[in-house]
């Protein structure tokens, strides 16, 4: 064996996942890739898996029939970040994570229709193998090539001054 290929030789004692959770084949353990990956807590729960949103890790929700300008406006400034699709009673909704800044927004400041979950909430992940039509999934998958998250204060800067 040469040294190149000693050194491009993949070591067998770390999982290596692809960039995007849907990839994962069955049998990748989700609650791992998103734990060693990104850091993020996650947690089981009725067969379930939820990010646990805490230690700095926070999201912001807009409803997904009005966050086209929004996610333009996101993506104009460098702040997109991974963004969950959620189907609720309510309608269709986007939660753009973000880290907590030490803005801690009163709900009453907030535009219409726009929600900080922060400290405590279990945003559900999507699950692998994907139903037919899942309740959650990824409209911006996380990276781990940019483990980053935008702050919030530029993702609520970006809603409040759409570009």
């Amino acid at each position: 064996m040469t040294v190149e290929q000693q050194v491009r030789a993949p070591r067998r004692d770390i999982p290596v996942f692809p960039s995007d959770p849907s990839q994962l084949v069955v049998g990748d353990r989700l609650d791992t890739y998103y734990r060693k990956l990104f850091g993020w807590s996650v947690r089981w729960q009725d067969r379930r898996l939820f990010l646990v949103l805490e230690n700095s890790l926070c999201a912001v929700t807009v409803p997904k029939l009005t966050s086209g300008r929004i996610l333009d406006s996101l993506l104009a400034t460098g702040c997109a970040g991974p963004i969950l699709d959620l189907r609720t009673p309510q309608g269709g909704r986007l939660a753009i994570l973000a880290e907590t800044d030490g803005l801690v927004p009163p709900p009453d400041s907030l535009p219409r229709g726009v929600e900080r979950l922060d400290s405590g909430v279990l945003l559900p992940l999507p699950m692998n193998p994907r139903p037919a039509n899942p309740p959650v999934e990824w409209l911006r998958a996380p990276d781990p090539r940019h483990r980053w998250l935008p702050s919030m204060s530029a993702i609520l800067a970006s809603i409040q001054f759409p570009r």
